[in-house]
């Protein structure tokens, strides 16, 4: 066959095609041209960082979240890689990840190792209990997924309402009955157990973050099982329990009968504040808002 048969049957060839599959056929040799990078396959692992996810509008690369990530409410629809602390590596592997979001929480190590060994790229979201943490955070997950723009105007967004939140709590400090800075105990249900939040806690540092004293803060860090001597020797003018997604009716008057609570200013005042886990320590994108609920409700 001759050149100009062949050249004459191409142009024949090229005439017939639909407009949009021409553009098609032909795109990928424009000059300068780049195909569109595919948006990674995620699981994420941590309550905070889901919510970050759903922040910057990446729900639709989500494959599966752990069973922390309780916000928002589609997250509970999607599969479950169990709880962060005791993650398998099959469990997650099986669900063909190209991402590991791993909140600070996840873990054991040795399976985030073996996830990344499978070539899983493992993304640490690691930062303190701040508002620059969460801006830290914003931006590493922002980064991973692909939506670095998104993540400058979710910050820009946030670091506007942090500053006029501030500046609110400053010109109204939480004080106690003698006009003292607000002592504030922090108490979470673990079992049988009751546990205070001592110094190295996020439930600490949203104390601080609402201009409140953590009357633990110098007795522990961590967590630790409360007495009812130990409690009524703090003597909070208030205090904190917290639910887990849904308040149970009768959640308050339990919280009022801790034990030695009635010895305390906070119990003789019932100046008793109830908080969702999962606002109060997931120093995500809502960090703004759990701050300012808490202080409104210590204001109250």
């Amino acid at each position: 066959m001759s050149m100009s048969t062949m050249t004459e049957r191409r142009r024949a060839l090229l005439a017939a095609m639909p407009a949009g599959l021409l553009l098609g056929a032909l795109a990928p040799v424009a000059r300068g041209a780049q195909p569109r990078a595919r948006a990674p396959r995620v699981v994420s692992v941590g309550a905070g960082v889901t919510e970050i996810v759903y922040a910057l509008g990446g729900q639709s690369q989500l494959l599966a979240v752990d069973t922390s990530s309780l916000y928002p409410a589609q997250a509970l629809a999607l599969p479950k890689v169990g709880y962060q602390r005791t993650l398998s590596a099959e469990g997650v592997l099986s669900l063909g990840p190209q991402v590991l979001l791993a909140g600070q929480e996840a873990g054991p190590p040795a399976v985030l190792r073996q996830i990344e060994s499978a070539g899983v790229k493992v993304v640490h979201v690691d930062g303190d209990y701040t508002f620059e943490g969460v801006l830290g955070r914003i931006g590493t997950v922002a980064a991973a997924l692909g939506r670095q723009a998104e993540g400058r105007a979710l910050a820009d967004t946030l670091a506007s309402r942090w500053q006029a939140l501030q500046a609110r709590i400053a010109a109204a400090p939480l004080r106690g009955p003698g006009g003292q800075p607000l002592r504030v105990a922090c108490l979470m249900r673990h079992g049988a157990n009751t546990m205070a939040a001592g110094r190295d806690t996020g439930a600490d540092a949203m104390l601080t973050l609402v201009g409140a004293v953590n009357v633990f803060g110098s007795d522990f860090a961590n967590y630790k099982p409360l007495s009812a001597e130990s409690l009524a020797g703090a003597a909070p003018d208030a205090i904190i329990g917290t639910f887990d997604g849904t308040q149970e009716p009768d959640a308050r008057a339990r919280l009022l009968a801790t034990p030695g609570l009635a010895m305390t200013p906070a119990g003789r005042s019932h100046r008793a504040v109830l908080f969702d886990i999962v606002l109060l320590l997931g120093f995500g994108p809502r960090l703004p808002q759990a701050v300012e609920d808490l202080y409104a409700a210590l204001s109250a």
